[in-house]
């Protein structure tokens, strides 16, 4: 395949990032923990961190933000001096997401009401559901008409209006342009929150709003453009293991000034927000630094892993990122209309007992990643399967 004209061919990133898989198993669990967990505060030490440690699960939707900014944003510079820019794009975005999404909403909203009793959540949401079908959740929780069934789609819909428009954006711009572009829409992003904050608006408003969200995206994406310009690539390589510290270092300021990252105060959602996508594009530029550098055989000892890069290849956790989608639309329903059901029938202790939550968590994380491994062979991987009638074709 030729390489993109913008980019030397040295300079290609390699086909896959298997740290990638890694960071997004580590971001499905970070949700799940945050998810599942019925545990209720009370006193005790271990209880009180126990809990802070479930709720500071929300963080995992920030890190596929920073994720989806970084690989969309490289697939589109990569590609942009295709043919079928647009359209290859567009089509296999949709065959890897649109299947599975709109299968469930087909089950919850079509299938479900033929045969016998609808359950409350779903009777609930028949008359909003078409937020839910336009992609347009997201809006549909700040006018207070958000889903009860499926209230975790609006990280999809945030996600979806970013697809829409980002390639129209990308197209005409370098790397070196898109990179400013993304670091100054970041700046906007945190600039938003603020005058939302300081104007007085809800939590409600602030969190699922597109807009709010662009930084996390735009940072992602600056990394992408980032490796796309050879002096930027090659420092980033060099000191792949040195960005750990700096990303430490704000773990620990944000810790402190945000009270644990704890996302409804005014710290929280303003300077909260961004120090955590900071903090998860080092992280990234660090994994995707040492793919890169062991795909070029650029280091000694084929390129020794450091012990972080080492643990996002680590298999389990590869293989958990490659079911993330399936796990991600599934697991709420599955909470709500298996899980939270049978551990009230059988009285288990889960909102008073670290140990019995903890176990719930763990088999509900088992449970999630069986189905969406399930739904990937037999369902999702047909439309995979398609998306080789629509490889960008890069001009000679």
């Amino acid at each position: 395949m030729i390489e993109p004209k913008h980019l030397p061919p040295s300079s290609a990133l390699p086909a896959h990032l298997p740290t990638l898989d890694g960071l997004r198993g580590i971001a499905i669990l970070l949700v799940m923990v945050h998810m599942f967990s019925l545990f209720e505060p009370h006193p005790g030490l271990v209880a009180y961190f126990y809990f802070k440690f479930n709720y500071v699960g929300w963080i995992g939707v920030q890190l596929f933000f920073v994720l989806s900014g970084f690989l969309i944003t490289g697939i589109l510079l990569d590609s942009r001096t295709s043919e079928n820019y647009y359209r290859s794009f567009f089509a296999r975005r949709a065959l890897r997401i649109f299947p599975l999404y709109f299968a469930v909403l087909i089950i919850a909203f079509v299938l479900v009401p033929m045969f016998g009793s609808v359950p409350t959540a779903i009777a609930r949401d028949q008359p909003n559901q078409l937020w839910l079908w336009t992609y347009m959740g997201n809006w549909a929780e700040i006018l207070g008409i958000g889903s009860k069934t499926f209230p975790h789609f609006w990280s999809l819909a945030v996600e979806e209006q970013f697809y829409l428009l980002w390639p129209f954006v990308i197209y005409r711009l370098s790397p070196e342009k898109c990179l400013r572009f993304c670091v100054a829409l970041a700046v906007a992003s945190f600039a938003v929150r603020c005058w939302l904050v300081w104007g007085g608006a809800s939590h409600e408003t602030i969190y699922p709003n597109s807009f709010c969200r662009m930084d996390a995206l735009g940072l992602g994406a600056a990394a992408a453009a980032a490796f796309r310009i050879p002096a930027w690539r090659e420092r980033l390589i060099a000191r792949r293991n040195i960005l750990l510290r700096p990303a430490f270092i704000l773990t620990l300021i944000g810790i402190v000034v945000t009270r644990g990252f704890w996302h409804m105060t005014t710290i929280g959602q303003t300077m909260g927000y961004s120090l955590l996508s900071v903090i998860f594009v080092m992280l990234l530029a660090t994994a995707v630094a040492h793919d890169q550098a062991d795909a070029s055989r650029e280091a000694s000892a084929a390129t020794r892993l450091s012990r972080w890069a080492g643990l996002l290849r680590w298999g389990p956790l590869r293989m958990i990122g490659k079911y993330s989608y399936g796990m991600y639309v599934f697991h709420k329903p599955l909470h709500d209309f298996a899980g939270a059901p049978l551990v009230q029938a059988l009285g288990l202790p889960a909102r008073q007992s670290v140990v019995a939550d903890m176990f719930y968590v763990l088999v509900m994380v088992i449970a999630t990643l069986a189905v969406a491994a399930v739904s990937y062979h037999l369902f999702e991987i047909h439309f995979l399967g398609m998306k080789r009638y629509f490889t960008p074709r890069l001009n000679a």
